[in-house]
């Protein structure tokens, strides 16, 4: 639609800018429009949004797909507090450019990242494994080798905390829940020893386990109900624990999508 003067303007004649003045004006308008120190500080986090990208080969463009990732790298090197902090940042920084970017910043995607790694705990892998027993020193105490054999024996059995100590209440210890030494057995591949009692099956009678790898079968592809069989889950149990258990989930749903 042109709009027509009917009148003869008033106002004094201006020359007109160029587009590059136009934005060096512009971002020096939006530059002053916040304290100094905080426009410092929102620098700071577009640097570090900006080098994230460039480490990544990721273009600029803040999308949620793009916020999220940030959002989880930036967590696993500072406080997961601060990250939402270098978002509000970004986002000053980048919405003249970026119109929708405080939209991709409240996306469910982004929201639930930020969620999620502020609670998250590093899940126990392999590598965690071999790191505690590789800086076992040579003369290491008592203790140090006890705590490294349960903490192996644990993850590859898919063990219970209650099926390898007893509680510091003497009331409530069970030595029903004990696995002797008498009947831990070796293998070329590994070890095993008799559990004697599952405390959600009344009716269990004993089951030998073989300590060989249990844990990261997921991550070798190995079919759903035989994990649910290692762990002695009950169907919905098993399944509570997949979705509680990122980890494992993203193990099965890839390793499927492989096969």
């Amino acid at each position: 639609m042109k709009i027509v003067q009917l009148r003869t303007p008033r106002q004094p004649r201006r020359e007109p800018w160029s587009r590059e003045r136009l934005l060096h004006e512009r971002a020096i308008a939006l530059g002053l429009a916040i304290d100094i120190s905080t426009s410092a500080t929102y620098d700071s986090h577009l640097n570090s949004y900006l080098n994230f990208c460039t480490l990544h080969h990721f273009p600029v463009e803040p999308t949620p797909d793009t916020l999220s990732f940030y959002v989880v790298y930036m967590c696993a090197n500072i406080k997961p507090r601060s990250v939402a902090s270098y978002l509000t940042g970004i986002c000053n920084k980048l919405e003249p450019y970026f119109p929708g970017v405080s939209a991709n910043r409240k996306s469910i995607l982004v929201a639930r990242s930020l969620s999620g790694c502020m609670k998250r705990k590093l899940p126990l892998a392999r590598q965690h494994i071999l790191s505690t027993i590789n800086d076992l020193p040579p003369n290491a105490s008592h203790d140090s080798l006890l705590f490294a054999a349960m903490l192996t024996t644990g993850f590859m059995a898919l063990l219970r905390l209650g099926e390898m100590s007893l509680p510091d209440n003497v009331a409530i210890r069970d030595l029903r829940k004990c696995s002797r030494r008498s009947t831990v057995t070796w293998f070329d591949d590994g070890y095993g020893f008799d559990l004697p009692y599952h405390k959600a099956d009344r009716f269990f009678e004993g089951n030998k386990i073989r300590i060989i790898r249990a844990t990261a079968m997921a991550e070798d592809g190995c079919a759903p109900h035989l994990i649910q069989a290692a762990g002695r889950w009950a169907s919905n149990t098993f399944q509570i624990y997949i979705r509680k258990n990122p980890v494992l989930l993203q193990a099965l749903l890839f390793n499927r999508t492989q096969q």
